[in-house]
């Protein structure tokens, strides 16, 4: 399964095309011309129907918001791939070619699918983006089985679009997205979680991207300064020349709520020392991510990001890594253990002259 959207003046993707292969049979569905979407909606969220899709992020999105349904049987060919040595985040044209030897013509890549009648070109492109994937997926399920990684597969499914990954967008979380916001006081940050809270919800009655409704600098403002009538309100920089009114009472009900609520405060730096330790030890610990993702031919950024490591590595010196999932299952066997060891000093590094080009030394 797939969809085509348009997601630059929306706050939802637009559907403007679902295309979906069944027993070999590709349908292009036209929710533009009056298809529902609905029926594809019950078999999406059917635990017995199993759904494949490449890197289907922002097409989970559209199925929460739209139809209120999440995949409960999903593989997505582009996070199998990279468990299987084909790299991270591959286009699907990529590995169709790289897998099938099938090349895809890419020339409607950047279209307006809304617009209708759609050419016999748009739509050859269009079923040819599913009309592969059941192929490609047993492809790349076999090579997981002969690799002995199917497990490792399944568990990053699991954490990425199990039932508690987050596909649509949480108004009491959008102020974590907030660029800036971790320099605010904490009485402020309760502020511009209900600010945030409150765009969040008028962006999607509306419609709108969130940034239309009123951009982050702005409430960041709003957060620090706390105006509680509309005089002073509308002295704020950023805001619309001429706000409506339900704007103007949503952000100042914001403003008072977030002055009643607790104060947000983050959780603490590590200690000056820990900080100059993981100065050095942070690097350490990625190039050794990076030389046990490469002896097993795995793409690094599915075993850990710089934050991942730099986040377990703090906990270790600390003594409590336990949250990371670097802490447990096979993140834990290929590279926690040993990410533990070095910041106990009892693993050294140094080149190699062989891949993956280094070499692990254990310490007593």
């Amino acid at each position: 399964m797939d969809f085509e959207f348009l997601w630059e003046k929306t706050y939802a993707p637009m559907p403007c095309l679902a295309q979906v292969a069944v027993a070999g049979e590709v349908h292009l569905i036209d929710p533009v011309e009056g298809a529902p979407l609905g029926p594809l909606g019950e078999l999406v969220a059917d635990p017995d129907v199993l759904v494949i899709m490449h890197a289907p992020s922002a097409d989970l999105t559209l199925l929460a918001l739209h139809l209120g349904v999440r995949p409960q049987n999903l593989h997505d060919v582009q996070l199998m791939a990279g468990f299987v040595g084909l790299g991270a985040g591959q286009g699907l044209s990529v590995l169709l070619e790289r897998v099938l030897k099938v090349r895809l013509d890419k020339g409607e890549q950047y279209t307006d699918w809304s617009r209708r009648p759609l050419t016999s070109k748009q739509l050859v492109y269009a079923a040819a983006d599913v009309e592969h994937l059941d192929e490609l997926h047993d492809r790349l399920l076999e090579r997981a089985r002969s690799q002995g990684r199917e497990q490792w597969v399944w568990e990053e499914h699991e954490r990425r679009y199990g039932p508690d990954a987050r596909l649509a967008p949480q108004p009491e979380e959008a102020w974590r997205k907030v660029k800036g916001q971790a320099k605010l006081a904490p009485a402020d940050r309760a502020v511009l979680k209900e600010l945030t809270a409150w765009r969040e919800r008028a962006a999607a009655e509306r419609d709108r991207p969130t940034q239309w409704i009123c951009p982050d600098r702005t409430l960041l403002e709003i957060a620090r300064r706390k105006p509680d009538d509309e005089a002073t309100l509308q002295r704020e920089r950023g805001l619309p020349e001429r706000m409506r009114r339900p704007d103007i009472d949503g952000i100042l009900a914001a403003v008072a709520a977030g002055r009643a609520a607790p104060a947000i405060t983050l959780p603490p730096p590590p200690p000056s020392e820990v900080a100059h330790r993981l100065d050095s030890l942070g690097p350490l610990g990625q190039v050794l991510v990076a030389g046990r993702a490469a002896g097993v031919n795995l793409a690094p950024s599915l075993l850990a990001t710089r934050d991942d490591v730099e986040r377990y590595l703090a906990g270790v010196i600390v003594g409590d890594g336990s949250d990371s999932p670097l802490a447990a299952g096979w993140r834990h066997e290929l590279v926690g253990a040993a990410l533990a060891d070095l910041a106990s000093g009892r693993l050294a590094l140094a080149a190699g002259d062989s891949r993956p080009f280094l070499r692990e030394i254990p310490l007593p």
